[in-house]
């Protein structure tokens, strides 16, 4: 495995690159067979010495040093709403699905009352 994060020691790169692949904190200390204290103070460490605040801003540093892009969420006018516009597609199928499961929940709550009305139990 090549460095990506030089500024680091090996184990707190190796900490930081799982963490920024997207392991839990648990995760990376069963698998390196360390406290979850240990792999918090590594982490730690690994933000204040690349300067980054959270997890994300640690993958996306990983992803562009290891692509050599720079990674952007400066998109056109066009391009946000086109994705707001897709988004708004996906959160109205959700929204309808979920009404038509609430629905179905119902009428069989419904069927179920009838049948036991018609066995004699009510």
């Amino acid at each position: 495995m090549e460095r990506v994060f030089t500024e680091l020691t090996p184990e707190c790169e190796i900490t930081a690159r799982m963490y920024a692949q997207g392991y839990e904190k648990k995760e990376i200390a069963n698998l390196k067979c360390r406290a979850v204290s240990t792999i918090n103070n590594q982490l730690q460490k690994a933000f204040e010495i690349l300067h980054v605040r959270n997890g994300r801003e640690l993958a996306t540093m990983l992803y562009e040093r290891i692509t050599g892009l720079k990674f952007t969420m400066d998109f056109s006018p066009t391009i946000k709403s086109s994705i707001a516009c897709c988004l708004l597609f996906v959160f109205s199928l959700s929204l309808y699905h979920e009404q038509d499961e609430m629905r179905r929940g119902r009428r069989t709550k419904i069927e179920r009352i009838e049948k036991t009305r018609r066995s004699g139990w009510i």
